[in-house]
This record gives C-alpha cells, structure tokens and sequence, in this order.
C-alpha cells in the first residue's frame, strides 16, 4: 500500500474510532487529494470502510490478542479468539459504527462482498494451524470458517437476535471445537 493509500485508510480509520460516518469527501479533504483518487486508491465507500476496519484489525486489535497469550498458553487458540470477541464487543466506537448502519455494517464484516470476512478467515486459520490438533477433526481453513461464524453469532448478537453480545459463551464453543 502507497503512502496516499496508507493516509486514505487512516483518516477513513480515525473517523471509525472517533465514532463518525466514514464521509468519502471528508476523508479526501482531510488527506488533501480529490475524491476521484479515494475512488482509485481504494474503491467505494464501503470498501474504504473496510480497509480501515481491517487495518484496525491488523495493526492493534489482533497483535494485542495474540501476544496476550504466547504458545504454550492452555486453549491458547480460544484464549485469542475470546480476547478479540471481547474486544469488539466492549469497543464503543465499534458499537457506534454496528449499530449506525446494521445492514451494510453485517455486509462489509461477514460477507465475500467485501475481503473482510477472507482476511479473518486467514487469521484464525493460520492460529488454528500454529496449534496442536483439537477435537474436532477439520482442515484448519475449515474449522477457521466455523469459528469465525461462531465469534460472529455472539459479537453481533443484539442485532441478529436480540440478545446480548457475549464473549464468555463464545469461549466455551471455542474450547469444545478447538480443545
């Protein structure tokens, strides 16, 4: 990613964390290009959203859950899969944005639509292979795909189903699949 690029995913990341709408006009003004080269650099609105949802994901939010429990560590692989649940379940800004647009929100994080959802998927496979094999006998790309949709269930819960966010139950499911 160019520097221009880098500066266009950071101004769309800082208004996320301030609890703004990513405003593609904004975000181009702020970095002090026009908004054809947003569109260029990185794509419509939505996918600006989602580089800087990603690069939140990449730079802070993983890394953190990851050194919080070193190899070794019992459940390590459900450990770190319940710190980054928590994490986006307690985030405020993260609620803020869920909850401004619930659609397009559950689209730019859970769907193909948008390379979100193949991002996580190639984290938590990539945890699942650094770990001894668990109960559940599944290629680590295959059991990533269920545990990411697992982590989903209960960090988007209220607006699924009505029911509380819970990164407690999401462990316990974690532990059982992957040991």
């Amino acid at each position: 990613m160019d520097h221009t690029t880098q500066a266009i995913v950071r101004a769309a990341r800082h208004a996320l964390i301030a609890g703004e709408p990513v405003d593609v006009g904004r975000v181009a003004a702020e970095v002090g290009v026009d908004r054809s080269t947003v569109f260029r650099r990185v794509g419509r609105r939505d996918r600006l959203i989602a580089e800087a949802l990603w690069a939140t994901t990449e730079t802070l939010a993983w890394p953190a859950c990851i050194e919080a429990y070193p190899p070794g560590t019992r459940h390590r692989a459900a450990r770190v899969l319940r710190a980054y649940v928590r994490m986006l379940i307690d985030e405020p800004w993260f609620r803020e944005f869920l909850h401004r647009d619930p659609a397009r929100a559950l689209r730019i994080l859970t769907t193909a639509e948008l390379p979100t959802q193949g991002r996580m998927l190639a984290l938590v496979s990539g945890l699942i292979a650094s770990e001894p094999p668990g109960p559940v006998d599944l290629a680590p790309e295959a059991l990533a795909f269920v545990v990411v949709r697992i982590a989903e269930s209960f960090i988007y819960a209220d607006l699924i189903t009505g029911a509380a966010p819970d990164a407690d139950a999401a462990y316990r499911v974690f532990v059982a699949l992957l040991g």
